[in-house]
């Protein structure tokens, strides 16, 4: 692994690709005592005498011997990947794929193929070409056919970066001129352009002349919908695949791989892993499911494999013909051991392409059918709610140093407040919340410029849950609240940054968002992630949280029940199967991932009992009981 003096000289070196490019590419030929002397494509690169950066060249080289380093091949794809900028990989999601990755990827693929000599590879997202070098090696050690005539012949790749296809052809040059091939000019069948433009392929090879490669890899770009630019938004659409959910930019590219392969194909990716769980995968697992493409899918969990990047991933094998779906669980590391025992077979007609697939095994899959389907669900017996988003909860939410009859006093920016008490509601950040004391520890204010309404029913609680939210007018604003307008007022230019600037709000004041302004009842309230079952009862009718979700109900027996089921092991062991796995074992509890547990039926006299219980193994041991579950690993 290279060394971070190495590392920071690059950094520091230059931002223009060229520079970096005549570097590295010069630092690798001196080093390696390589001899040039057709090749165009590097010749271009090679830094001479007269070069402002010949002195850097020889510094750089005098560093990396100083810190007992070869310059290989590999260290150059790492490097390249390194020295894009920041604001690129945000954009572009390119990350560097460590070498172990690749290799088992290609090999896993190309294995049981007689005769590779032929065989086309693509890579739909080529960064600095990894993976396309990767093949060649392995192309050229099963056939031993000249890089050259891969190169030409087998490789094929787009990036829509310049500098990535510039680099892709770079690092195939090398390994040419590295294994004595040297001529003037490689034919590269490499593009500038956007996978996500539809017929990017039939431009560019004459699809009926080539019928579809015969492998496809890639680590496909992961961009949150955040980061998404309009244009590859609208391009988005053209994938069915990209139709449910938040846009991510790695979901199309599986339609893109299996579009542009050959029938028998096979395509090989390292990409996040919450596909077969989200709501954004939604639409993707229904087009494996309709395909029902033979799929082999190695999951790592929370297990990082990008050190640079805080990603869960999994290694996705597809053969365009049909067949299972074959999922196991490994680390990163131990992935060369893996047999073929070790993968579980599923149907995809016993898979549920709507709330995710649960492929953890089948006993674990037998527990989780048993748990969701015992009883109605929490989604039915309960209303889910998510917590208020101002989008400045830094300026809307205060913790108060003192109070009189009119006002609450605070603090901010070394600043003396006081705000109206009839304008502020009670809150709480329920994703500090461990025990009901915290509520009390934790209280906060929330500057809260709405009324609200009652709509009649019959139901009490109904009407609560359905009372309509108001922003107060500016002028009675600034008439019957002076003092919170003014406080407002002083931050009146961060809140326009909220949405960066370009959402009209109702008034300048208002919330950024209007969810979860009106719940009004009992509540039992948890965080967005956890590393164990944190579930707070409070009796607070009128409180308003953030940073969580809460059950809401007008009844006190029920939710205190339901909260005794939710803090077991048993529904941390289905959450843990079931939810979105992050760093340090926490887990997701979005409304979708545990909408489904179900509750059992219990008699009244079962419901004493088991409210009765204080050892948590006896809590769980009745509760397994309740499902009909037998073998279980609750740790």
């Amino acid at each position: 692994m290279l060394k971070n003096k190495i590392l920071n000289f690059l950094k520091d070196f230059s931002t223009e690709p060229f520079d970096i490019n005549s570097l590295l590419v010069s630092s690798y030929i001196v080093v390696n005592n390589i001899d040039v002397t057709k090749n165009i494509l590097i010749k271009k690169y090679l830094i001479s005498s007269s070069n402002p950066n010949y002195p850097k060249l020889f510094e750089f080289i005098e560093l990396v011997k100083l810190e007992n380093q070869n310059l290989s091949l590999e260290d150059l794809i790492l490097l390249f990947e390194f020295v894009i900028s920041p604001s690129d990989k945000m954009v572009n999601g390119a990350v560097y794929t460590p070498k172990y990755i690749r290799e088992f990827i290609i090999l896993n693929s190309i294995n049981d193929r007689a005769n590779i000599d032929d065989a086309t590879a693509c890579d739909v997202a080529c960064g600095c070409g990894g993976f396309l070098y990767e093949f060649a090696l392995k192309l050229n050690d099963k056939s031993n056919k000249p890089f050259i005539q891969i190169i030409e012949e087998n490789l094929y790749g787009i990036d829509i970066q310049a500098y990535s296809i510039e680099r892709t052809k770079i690092l195939l040059s090398l390994l040419a001129l590295s294994n004595g091939e040297d001529v003037k000019k490689i034919n590269f069948n490499l593009f500038i352009g956007d996978s996500l433009e539809f017929d990017w392929f039939e431009k560019s090879l004459k699809i009926s002349e080539c019928n579809g490669f015969d492998y496809v890899f890639s680590n496909p770009p992961y961009v949150s919908s955040s980061n998404l630019d309009e244009n590859t938004k609208s391009l988005m659409k053209n994938w069915s695949v990209a139709s449910t959910g938040k846009l991510d930019l790695y979901i199309p590219f599986f339609e893109i791989g299996l579009k542009w392969l050959n029938e028998g194909g096979i395509l090989g990716y390292i990409t996040v892993n919450n596909f077969y769980r989200s709501l954004n995968g939604r639409a993707l697992r229904k087009y494996f499911s309709e395909s029902s493409f033979k799929f082999s899918l190695i999951d790592f969990g929370n297990e990082q494999v990008f050190k640079s990047r805080l990603t869960y991933t999994c290694i996705c094998q597809i053969e365009k013909s049909e067949g299972l779906l074959s999922y196991t669980y490994s680390s990163p590391n131990k992935i060369n051991s893996l047999k073929e025992s070790d993968f579980v077979d599923f149907k995809y007609s016993d898979l549920n392409d709507f709330d995710g697939w649960h492929l953890d095994n089948i006993k674990v899959q037998l527990n989780l059918k048993r748990l969701e389907g015992s009883g109605k669900s929490l989604g039915e017996l309960f209303d889910i709610r998510n917590g208020f988003a101002t989008l400045r909860n830094k300026i809307y939410v205060f913790k108060p140093i003192d109070e009189d009859d009119e006002y609450y006093y605070f603090e901010k920016d070394s600043k003396s407040y006081r705000v109206e008490r009839t304008i502020c509601r009670d809150t709480i950040k329920a994703n500090i919340l461990k025990t009901e004391t915290d509520l009390v520890e934790f209280n906060e204010k929330l500057i809260f410029p709405y009324t609200l309404t009652d709509e009649q029913s019959n139901d009490l609680f109904i009407e609560q849950l359905n009372r309509s939210v108001n922003i107060i007018p500016e002028k009675i604003f600034e008439e019957d609240y002076p003092m919170a307008c003014n406080y407002l007022n002083d931050y009146r230019e961060e809140l326009g940054k909220r949405d960066k600037g370009q959402r009209n709000y109702e008034t300048w004041y208002a919330f950024g968002r209007s969810q979860a302004l009106n719940v009004i009842g009992l509540k039992l309230l948890f965080p967005y992630m956890s590393d164990n079952p944190y579930f707070v009862y409070t009796e607070n009718r009128d409180l308003l949280f953030y940073n969580g979700y809460a059950l809401v109900s007008n009844s006190e027996e029920a939710l205190k029940f339901v909260q005794k089921i939710l803090m077991s092991d048993v529904f941390w062991y289905y959450i843990k199967h079931t939810s979105k796995p992050y760093s340090s074992n926490y887990y997701a509890l979005a409304k979708n991932y545990i909408k489904n547990f179900s509750i059992p039926a219990f008699t009244v006299s079962e419901k004493n009992y088991f409210m009765r219980l204080k050892r948590k193994s006896s809590i769980n041991k009745y509760l397994l009981n309740k499902y009909n579950i037998t073998d279980i690993d609750l740790k």
